[in-house]
């Protein structure tokens, strides 16, 4: 059978962590040198706030996915962690919320640039220079290197860290809600989400929101 954990952001929470651990290490390195002590002080904490909110919260993350996790019995039912069984028949009802910001879960695909019209501006700039317009191509060069960084910054930064960063510290992920006569089963961020709704809708309905 196999085994859905929740870990879909696992690798943009490592970038995340990694990029507070940095800037902690800044701050306190910086810390040290500074005269006014209530900045010393302010310094001290946001380092703390980012190694609690990085490293700290890459581990309770992980430690999640190890600890529990799901896998699908058309026979018996939904196995949690390997070990404790629902019975299809003591499941009352399935739901799905789906992430605020889009529709599928995980970090978003990196939109590519389109490489025919970078040429293009390219070659484009590229004339101007060899017949002697040096400022223009200046020119084209900086827009396409703001080209570049606004590319960077909305296509990459924002839906590869940004957005999983934020469905995880904040109630806008992809969740699953399994209703039970015992109780309420509460799943995040499912690696291969869809695969699973689609195993379980084998057996029970799911509903979306």
């Amino acid at each position: 059978m196999k085994e859905y954990r929740q870990n879909s952001h696992a690798r943009s929470l490592i970038v995340w962590a990694v990029l507070c651990t940095v800037t902690a290490f800044i701050l306190f390195a910086h810390s040290g040198k500074v005269v006014n002590r209530a900045l010393k002080v302010e310094e001290i904490l946001a380092g703390v706030a980012l190694l609690i909110f990085g490293p700290a919260a890459l581990t309770a993350y992980l430690l999640r996915a190890r600890h529990v996790w799901v896998s699908v019995d058309h026979l018996r039912g939904i196995v949690v962690s390997g070990r404790r069984v629902i019975p299809w028949d003591d499941i009352r009802r399935v739901e799905r919320k789906r992430p605020a910001f889009r529709k599928t879960t995980g970090p978003a695909e990196i939109t590519p640039l389109h490489e025919d019209a970078a040429t293009l501006a390219a070659n484009w700039g590229c004339e101007g220079c060899f017949v002697g317009f040096a400022e223009f191509f200046i020119v084209v060069a900086l827009i396409l290197a703001a080209f570049f960084a606004i590319w960077l910054l909305f296509f990459v930064l924002v839906p590869l860290i940004v957005i999983p960063v934020l469905e995880v510290f904040a109630p806008f992920g992809d969740r699953f809600k399994i209703v039970t006569r015992k109780g309420t089963l509460v799943l995040r961020d499912l690696r291969d989400a869809d695969e699973f709704m689609s195993a379980v809708a084998q057996r029970k309905p799911v509903s979306e929101r």
